[in-house]
């Protein structure tokens, strides 16, 4: 088609594509210019001079030449009026009007400082990246299915970041950024299982972990601890297994939603989530080990897998002593999912096997540990009976709590790379139940941290109820949406995690960002820390400051210091001792019940003076 009729087709329709054009060519413009520049804080605080301000203009402006030009060009070699070429090009390209973004993205530490930023940015792509993939609809439905390709990319990533994880966990731990709590506690607890004392740790009163948890599934990794008894194991254990999950979860999305895209899309979310690294890497804990059990119960549950779903429901069981709620919930969302006898026993199951742990096994646990981290007046709270009733005493407690900053906050950081479709789940919710009701009563600040373990009451239900909330949305408006919400999760979860995650700036594993390498001082800090623990005496007592206890819990009498001061070796980081535990330091100087007997790396090493 002669060029002069093609622009003059193109021109009489300008109005149906024109203006989009524009602003698609003008922000992919700005957009390179932005990040070639190579300061997107600038841009946040709009720190421009006239220059950089023309620079900028004249930056978009190309893009708009280049993208109207290159709209030009393909309608004539194809021999389509320009009108019609440009509206079909401008909706695939859609997703270029939310190129701008990335410069937020870009910003180092915004997550940290301006967190609502870069979540509402990320939900905002994911939508753009919907509507873009509706305009390739009719490409993508040509494509075959290729489930052995998705499942090996899939495999190699969760290879790929479990490898990532384990290295940043062992340099995390090696650079004194793991703590006694909880490494040191959960590797004592380990080490006294493996030499014949079951639960068993000198870190809590009685002598055993049965004072704050009930968590009998450690003993399960005891002989995994066996084969290299070092609090590496741990580490090691922890990433591979929380990893695992993503197999489940595959597995289910499969099934239940019939679409290997959007299969592939929330294992994916998964794999790349902030959320998930910071459980890996923070420490260990014992709650991270429900997170593919739950997975595993739903999968089975959905295929009807009844041997499968007792073992998983068995194991989630020993868990930790709230996982009788969690067994409760699954036990009432099978009633509602049209298995109602399954249901009634999986309810009556969970809610007597807490009962049982709560006034048989281990009555000192939960509430009972931890009274001080309830809100408000629930403080004085001696029983469950005292939390359920405060709950159903007062139901503006839960907006209330939801509503605050920081916990709305934590729910979009949940939802938000999952295009909100967990929202749409239905029944699938009642399995956040147990985690909700901890989320609303607790006063601890960091259950609505992002970057702590606590997010493991949540991810399984949220993650499988972005694939059932995907379902339920296609069925209510009664059009296939698979793809289109595929890659809305995608670009969602990209985002989300580049700017929570590592390359943003702002990720930490608990209280600490996570280093990416050790400096040559910590090495040999290191290395010496290991020879210390070698050649402390097996059968000593020994209390130490929080990051270099977690190096030395292999040993039948190990403490936090300063709560224990009965012990034969105090392994003291300078770095770690505060303001308030000097004068317990120089009244122990002054009465020389200890003598220093090394001291490198600010590490001072004191043993007990047997005079004293």
């Amino acid at each position: 088609m002669p060029f002069v009729a093609v622009a003059s087709a193109g021109f009489a329709h300008a109005r149906q594509w024109g203006v989009l054009a524009a602003l698609l060519g003008f922000a992919a413009g700005w957009t390179a210019w932005a990040l070639l520049r190579g300061d997107p804080a600038a841009l946040l605080g709009d720190d421009l001079d006239l220059g950089q301000r023309l620079a900028a203009v004249r930056a978009g402006l190309a893009g708009l030449v280049v993208l109207l030009g290159g709209y030009f060009l393909a309608a004539r070699r194809r021999g389509r009026p320009l009108a019609e070429f440009a509206v079909a090009w401008n909706r695939r390209l859609l997703l270029l009007a939310g190129a701008p973004a990335c410069v937020l993205l870009a910003v180092p530490g915004l997550a940290e400082r301006r967190g609502f930023v870069p979540l509402v940015t990320s939900l905002g792509l994911g939508l753009l990246a919907a509507a873009s993939a509706a305009g390739w609809r009719d490409i993508l439905a040509r494509c075959r299915p290729r489930p052995r390709l998705v499942a090996a990319i899939l495999l190699a990533l969760g290879l790929g970041v479990a490898a990532l994880l384990i290295h940043l966990g062992v340099v995390r731990h090696h650079a004194l950024v793991s703590n006694i709590h909880d490494l040191g506690i959960f590797e004592n607890v380990l080490w006294r299982s493996l030499h014949g004392d079951l639960l068993a740790t000198s870190l809590f009163p009685d002598d055993t972990f049965n004072h704050q948890h009930f968590a009998p599934l450690l003993l399960a990794l005891v002989p995994f601890y066996a084969i290299a008894p070092r609090a590496e194991t741990l580490i090691v254990v922890q990433v591979l297994w929380l990893c695992s999950a993503a197999i489940p979860l595959y597995l289910f999305s499969r099934r239940r939603s019939d679409s290997l895209a959007l299969a592939f899309a929330v294992t994916l979310a998964f794999l790349v989530s902030p959320l998930i690294h910071a459980s890996a890497l923070w420490d260990f804990h014992d709650l991270t080990l429900a997170v593919p059990l739950v997975l595993w119960a739903l999968w089975a549950h959905d295929g009807d897998r009844r041997l499968g779903l007792a073992l998983a429901v068995a194991a989630l069981l020993l868990v930790r002593e709230e996982m009788g709620l969690v067994v409760a919930a699954f036990g009432l969302f099978a009633a509602l999912d049209a298995r109602p006898r399954r249901g009634l026993v999986l309810l009556a199951l969970g809610l007597a096997w807490f009962v049982l742990v709560a006034r048989v096994f281990a009555p000192g646990t939960g509430v009972g540990a931890h009274a001080d981290g309830l809100r408000g007046n629930l403080a004085e709270a001696t029983g469950y009976r005292d939390l359920a009733l405060a709950l159903l005493a007062n139901p503006l407690r839960l907006p209330l709590e939801l509503l605050r900053p920081d916990k709305f906050g934590y729910l979009l950081c949940l939802g938000a790379p999952l295009l909100l479709l967990p929202m749409c789940a239905g029944r699938l919710l009642v399995l956040l139940l147990p985690g909700a009701a901890i989320f609303v009563l607790s006063g601890n600040q960091y259950v609505a941290d992002p970057y702590f373990h606590y997010s493991a009451f949540f991810l399984p239900a949220v993650f499988a109820g972005a694939v059932v909330g995907a379902a339920n949305l296609q069925r209510r408006l009664g059009r296939p949406l698979a793809l289109e919400l595929a890659a809305g999760i995608v670009v969602a979860a990209l985002a989300f995690g580049w700017s929570f995650g590592l390359p943003g700036g702002s990720f930490r594993a608990g209280f600490h960002p996570v280093p990416t390498a050790l400096t040559e001082a910590e090495r040999e800090r290191h290395a010496w820390l290991t020879e210390l623990a070698r050649t402390l005496p097996p059968d000593a007592c020994v209390a130490a400051t929080g990051d270099v206890g977690a190096h030395l819990a292999a040993r039948r009498c190990f403490a936090w210091f300063p709560a224990r001061l009965d012990v034969d070796y105090l392994v003291l980081h300078r770095e770690d001792i505060n303001a308030k535990h000097m004068p317990l330091l120089r009244k122990l100087r002054a009465e020389q019940r200890f003598r220093t007997v090394d001291e490198q790396h600010k590490i001072l090493v004191l043993q007990r003076n047997p005079d004293k």
